[in-house]
């Protein structure tokens, strides 16, 4: 007769920190996370519009990267400050989904209102007061509106990442978290096709619709999928003894830039963004260049997504599997050098929305593979214990360079006139990330795979 006692000692146990799960349990919590992941996507990706209608109202790159590095330089200073606070807030709710809620609800309607921004310029030109106020701002009174609204859901965005991006490091374990985010990678392409294939082109000419209906659908599925992950206990965090009223600077600023092993990790990830900023320039040379519609550009992207979601579904959970064992930070800077080559590619063969959708497919895979890796790699790398500690330090560094480097950059593009430009830019960025990330491994396998936990008192 079978032994209850023992089928269930048998029963696989998943755990991290004081979680546990069973493999139902852990389907659960992947279902959740994930729902929760295609909320964030949706309201991240209609920000891109943003750039589209600045441009529509007569904002030149360099404007728009001065107005967009105003707040960017804001972004750095608040998420320090937010991640910190989440890592030793301790409460009923657990030390992420408080922030989070609190975020994310003044993040989406503020989002949602940018399309109607030159509405709101137009009906604030009745009064002299700010006729005369907007004769003073060097650019279009519409496009310094939407960028003006930008500004502040950049800021509210900053603040909702500072905790969104850790909620699934603190409950999903990390000996199944490459087949977690292989999972999540998935799902993500099917929503980015569905996306990029019928919505991207209606906002052509129906941006509001598209702006007010799929951020008010994402902020219900978001909400909902956050209150259904729950997080664990946590021990309580370090005391500060030193610095009185200043001990959390002094004590962040040391344990997290006073280590080398971690500023290998930061400068290949600020690497790797500065090489993103090439990407939307990619971008604005198939809009405005070779002159494709938001529906040519939204179904190429829609096709190849598609087709890159067949080969996440056939091996991506492979590979995410493959990744746990192999170890994310053992692959991260050769698939850098080899992503590298896309962009490069594309510089001197994109020239039609066909040639486009070859290099989507070039580099879909590539990019699926990465982003299982990366990841993953941050829980291998960073102290579990100061994760989103190490994470905004990492993020302030990649945010402050990126905006310090963005006006030179655009001024560049309006001197030349060339949005190609971009692609050997993301090219160039990404070798060297390659390279940055191979001696991060090399440091790594000097500690014997063990992160070091700074404890400045």
């Amino acid at each position: 007769m079978p032994n209850p006692a023992a089928a269930l000692q048998a029963e696989t146990i998943y755990s991290v920190g004081t979680l546990r799960y069973n493999k139902r349990q852990l389907c659960w919590l992947f279902f959740w996370l994930v729902w929760s992941g295609i909320g964030f996507a949706l309201v991240e990706d209609f920000n891109g519009f943003g750039g589209i209608m600045m441009r529509d109202y007569g904002a030149s790159f360099t404007q728009m990267a001065l107005l967009g590095s105003i707040g960017g330089f804001l972004g750095p200073f608040i998420n320090p400050w937010i991640s910190t606070w989440s890592d030793r807030h301790r409460g009923p709710h657990g030390r992420r989904r408080p922030f989070i809620f609190a975020t994310v609800l003044l993040y989406a309607p503020v989002a949602m209102t940018t399309p109607f921004m030159p509405d709101l310029y137009y009906f604030l030109m009745r009064y002299p007061v700010m006729v005369e106020l907007f004769s003073h701002i060097p650019m279009s009174g519409p496009a310094f509106m939407i960028g003006f609204c930008g500004f502040f859901a950049g800021l509210f965005n900053t603040a909702l990442c500072t905790s969104a991006c850790y909620l699934a490091w603190d409950v999903v374990p990390e000996k199944v978290m490459g087949r977690y985010n292989s999972i999540s990678a998935n799902v993500g392409i099917l929503v980015a096709f569905a996306w990029s294939y019928w919505i991207y082109g209606q906002a052509q000419h129906h941006m509001k619709a598209v702006y007010v209906g799929v951020g008010s659908i994402s902020l219900v599925i978001y909400l909902l999928s956050i209150w259904k992950v729950k997080e664990g206990e946590y021990p309580p965090p370090d005391v500060h003894k030193k610095g009185s009223i200043l001990a959390p600077f002094r004590v962040y600023i040391v344990e997290c830039y006073s280590e080398g092993y971690y500023l290998w990790i930061f400068a290949g990830t600020l690497l790797y963004y500065i090489g993103g900023l090439g990407n939307g320039y990619q971008w604005f040379y198939l809009y405005s260049d070779l002159k494709l519609s938001l529906g040519d550009i939204g179904q190429m992207d829609g096709i190849g997504r598609l087709l890159n979601s067949g080969f996440g579904l056939v091996l991506g959970f492979a590979i995410g599997a493959m990744t746990d064992r192999l170890k994310p930070v053992r692959i991260v800077g050769v698939l850098n050098l080899i992503r590298a080559l896309v962009p490069l590619w594309g510089y001197f063969f994109v020239h039609d929305k066909h040639s486009y959708l070859i290099m989507i497919c070039m580099g879909g895979p590539l990019g699926f593979i990465y982003g299982i890796a990366m990841g993953a790699l941050t829980v291998e790398v960073f102290p579990r214990e100061k994760l989103g500690q190490f994470c905004s330090a990492q993020a302030f560094l990649y945010q402050f360079g990126c905006n310090l480097i963005s006006p030179p950059f655009a001024m560049i593009i309006d001197h030349f006139k060339n949005n190609r430009i971009g692609y050997l830019w993301t090219s160039f960025f990404y070798v060297l990330s390659g390279l940055t990330f191979i001696k991060v491994y090399h440091n790594w396998k000097k500690r014997h795979g063990r992160a070091p936990v700074p404890h400045a008192g």
